[in-house]
């Protein structure tokens, strides 16, 4: 016991700056009567605007204060609360004050000079750092020394130790059990982590009442910090990730990171293998209450799949952690332009002994009116002008559930299991008028009615092995997906010359099925150092039926030449490896990936079959410098990565299908996986600034190409081009204008550059996003959100500016369990898209207005009962292959 009081050393040493400032003259007006001192402080951190730090076994709760300051200085105020009580404080750069106990900073200024260091690192069961634990040293039941750990949750303690002597070291942080381990000091000595578990039987223990940022910096990656923030009501998971500073969302649902090329999107470690537009739908049904925070990796390591060119996007959503029933209810209600968007969603979890049950759900209700026009223009000055009118009707639901058992102490075994279905009607009323080089008109109308039920059902085993308490791990992952896609449209069409009328409808349905076992190994080599490996094996099938009818002499009649049945086949073996270690102020990681693939595809209704077989090494490589000693240290970084993005399951099936009488898509069986070489220099300064250079070259580019006939159509086919080539810098600033408004900027330049056949696109596009907080008191917050895109290229294809403005207003009511807040979307309704494309002479002008300004309400009810458990995360291994189907 003695030992474990002692540990409160933890006056929590943490050094915001590499300079003391000097004491808190900021002037408030506060008045407590024999009130408890946590409260006290409390009080003063939201008048004063600074940040105060303290531990629960340092400020006790039974310590009382009483001071009646009126515009008097935070300094002189802090004395009179924390000097009757044994306490004292230390000011730090950035508006920090750090609570000490005055008997052990006494205690401490009577060791001797530190003559020898140990260096160790404190971790949690997730193997994530713990920051700014407490680190105590004692001989026998007496404390000698004492430290605190930086936020990496790295930690140096210096003492005279002496050799062969036994010691104990205690490390500990609110909300963890501490942990305790006896040494016997030698000048070989090297600590292994400290694993802390969470602490059951915590509850309100968390006394750092500094507002978390909505940027934070990890070693590879950025972190969006959504949970507590007013992102995370009323919005969904696209919504968050269009107001995530460095992401951007095109129109139509395609996420990049600072102008990269499209990414690969993670939800809870498992990769969603769609299409770009059925990723945009699927994340509509992720309501942002659910969410926790969003990781954006740039250049991901080698225990990442290859997969993505454009890096990663990684959405954690939120784990109970009460005992009982923990559960929350949120909806949405939204008009735009005369249309309603209704969305409902629930999560619950309980707990019980060795069982933890979970689940979630939402359903989401929406009908829009888009304006459209397209105006081709061909090489003997004839043309196609097409106004379009366009409704949509969405039906979306999403259900997940599980079970997690465990074992033992150091054995799970968990279970999950989800469903998506979407259903998706839209109707196209289309006027043309077609213009030949004579300058004759033919006008007509079409109607197309198309509908679209992409579903997906996934099933998940995983089981997991702690080797050690130091959070050596070996886990074992089976995955089974299936994802059925019901696909139809029928046009009918009427012109002033009868010899242009069409009457024809096509179904594309597909089924695929994946299959997949992964096992990965963590072990702890030493306090600074991991090795990390694995290997995992894909199987997928995919079949694909293409139906084309017209409709002739009162019935409907197959048209062989336009109809189908591909069947696909891919196996993947992968395996990696990877090491990270740290030398005083310098991390480096490295790692080996390799991945081989077989696929097979088979045309059924020809007899046309191909393969290819192709193995490919992808290394990545990590360095970090750290700049200085500040808790949030400066730092320069690099990275590298190799990176593969292979072809979309449909874009490989040999069709020919209409989706109107002058757009048709082509499939294209020689597509080869893209290939891109990633290189980023990061330099983070002072307040957690970010500053970024990158260069990327990709090869094989995969991308959709419009290619004009004879007849005026237009077919559109995925393609290889030659080469890609981006480079750019970016600059993030989390601003502090006034105590109340805070503003989060990020601006990008980039430089694209596109190699198609014969001929080069290139454009410099600016980037710029700013989301800006108002809180005007403890419960009420106003945002304002702005994002703006310069005339950028893709392909063959220039889109022209992008702007767009959003406000909120949010309100939380009975003790922050009731969230309500106003949105309105588009506010100045500037959002539309505008794109020219142009080949051989063809020029294919597009513009699109959808119901962008929208006004709504949303609410969410928060319920939680319990003590505190274990966070549970269930992976899944079949990442790619998902996001392929």
């Amino acid at each position: 016991m003695e030992l474990a009081k002692k540990g409160a050393f933890v006056f929590v040493l943490i050094v915001w700056g590499a300079l003391v400032v000097p004491a808190q003259s900021r002037k408030v007006s506060i008045t407590a009567s024999n009130q408890p001192v946590k409260t006290v402080l409390d009080q003063l951190q939201q008048l004063s605007g600074y940040k105060i730090i303290y531990s629960d076994e340092v400020v006790l709760d039974a310590m009382k204060a009483s001071v009646h300051a009126r515009r008097q200085a935070v300094s002189e105020i802090l004395e009179q609360v924390l000097a009757p009580n044994g306490l004292f404080y230390t000011s730090r750069p950035g508006g920090l004050i750090v609570i000490g106990s005055t008997a052990l900073r006494d205690q401490d200024g009577a060791i001797p000079p530190a003559v020898k260091t140990l260096e160790g690192l404190v971790i949690d069961g997730e193997q994530k750092p713990v920051p700014y634990a407490s680190v105590t040293l004692a001989e026998g039941v007496t404390v000698v020394s004492g430290t605190a750990g930086d936020q990496d949750g790295r930690f140096r303690l210096s003492y005279p130790f002496k050799t062969a002597k036994k010691y104990k070291l205690q490390v500990s942080s609110i909300g963890y059990r501490p942990a305790v381990v006896a040494i016997e000091f030698s000048d070989t000595l090297q600590l292994k982590p400290f694993v802390l578990e969470k602490d059951k039987n915590t509850l309100n223990t968390v006394t750092v009442a500094a507002s978390r940022p909505l940027v934070e910096r990890g070693t590879d990656r950025y972190i969006v910090n959504v949970e507590g923030t007013p992102l995370a009501d009323g919005n969904n998971a696209l919504e968050v990730l269009q107001k995530a500073p460095g992401v951007w969302v095109d129109p139509n649902g395609v996420i990049r990171i600072q102008g990269s090329g499209a990414v690969t999107v993670m939800i809870n470690d498992v990769v969603q293998r769609m299409s770009a537009a059925d990723l945009a739908a699927y994340l509509r049904t992720v309501r942002s209450e659910n969410i926790k925070k969003i990781e954006v990796i740039a250049n991901p390591p080698a225990e990442y799949e290859a997969s993505g060119t454009g890096g990663m996007v990684h959405i954690v959503l939120k784990k109970a952690r009460d005992e009982g029933f923990t559960g929350q209810g949120s909806a949405v209600y939204k008009q735009q332009k005369g249309k309603p968007y209704l969305s409902a969603g629930i999560s619950a979890q309980y707990k019980i002994k060795k069982f933890y049950f979970f689940g979630n759900g939402s359903l989401s209700k929406e009908e829009q009116v888009y304006y459209a026009r397209t105006f081709n223009t061909y090489k003997d000055h004839s043309s196609y002008d097409g106004i379009t009118d366009r409704v949509n009707n969405n039906r979306q639901n999403s259900y997940q559930g599980g079970v997690v058992y465990d074992i033992s102490d150091r054995q799970a075994l968990s279970f999950q299991a989800g469903t998506t279905n979407i259903n998706l009607l839209r109707n196209f009323k289309t006027g043309i008028t077609l213009k030949n080089a004579t300058g004759a008109d033919v006008t007509g109308s079409s109607v197309t009615d198309w509908n679209r039920r992409p579903g997906l059902t996934t099933g998940t085993l995983n089981y997991s092995y702690k080797l050690d308490t130091l959070g050596s791990v070996f886990k074992i992952l089976a995955d089974y997906v299936k994802g059925e896609k019901a696909e139809a449209m029928q046009v009918a069409s009427v012109y002033t010359n009868p010899l242009k009328d069409t009457l024809y409808r096509n179904s594309y349905p597909s089924h695929t099925q994946i299959y997949s076992s992964q096992a990965d190994y963590l072990q702890y080599l030493t306090a600074r150092t991991k090795l990390q490996a694995g290997a995992k094996y894909v199987a997928t099938r995919r079949d694909n039926t293409t139906t084309t009818e017209y409709f002739a002499a009162g019935n409907w009649m197959l048209n062989p030449d336009a109809s189908n049945r591909f069947i696909y086949d891919e196996n993947l073996v992968m395996g990696y490896t990877a090491v990270e270690t740290a030398v005083k102020k310098t991390s480096v990681k490295a790692g080996l990936r390799a991945e081989e693939t077989y696929m097979r595809g088979n045309n059924s209704t020809i007899g046309q079959q191909f393969t290819r077989k192709y193995l490919d090494l992808f290394p990545s490589v990590f360095l970090l410098q750290q700049l200085n000693d500040k808790p949030v240290p400066a730092s320069l970084s690099f990275s590298y990565s190799r990176r593969i993005r292979r072809p979309q399951f449909s874009d490989l099936n040999p069709f020919r299908l209409r989706i109107g009488d002058y757009s048709v898509l082509v499939g294209n069986p020689d597509l080869l996986p893209e290939y891109s070489n990633n290189f980023r220099l990061g330099y983070n300064f002072w307040k957690g600034y970010m500053l970024n250079l990158q260069y990327q070259r990709t090869h094989n580019i995969i991308a959709e190409f419009a290619n004009p006939q004879d007849d005026g159509v237009i077919e559109y086919q995925t393609r290889n081009f030659k080469y890609r080539t981006s480079y750019g810098a970016a600059i993030y600033a989390p601003v502090k204008i006034l105590r109340w408004w805070t503003a989060n900027i990020y601006s990008g330049l980039f430089h694209t550059a596109y190699a198609i056949d014969d001929f080069q696109l290139a454009q410099t596009a600016f980037y710029l996003n700013t989301y800006q907080t108002f809180t005007f008191s403890k419960n009420f917050d106003c945002t304002l959100f702005t994002n703006y895109s310069s005339p950028y290229v893709e392909g063959n294809t220039q889109h022209a500016t992008l702007f767009v403005t959003d406000l909120s207003f949010g309100k939380k009511l009975f003790d922050n369990r009731l969230h309500l807040r106003l949105n309105i979307t588009d506010l100045f309704n500037t959002f539309r898209e505008k794109s020219l494309t142009t080949y051989d002479g063809v020029k294919i002008d597009f513009y699109q207005k959808r119901p962008t300004r929208t006004v709504g309400v949303s609410v969410s009810y928060l319920l939680n009962a319990g003590k505190k458990i274990k966070d549970k995360k269930v992976e899944q291994s079949a990442e790619e292959e998902k996001n392929r189907i």
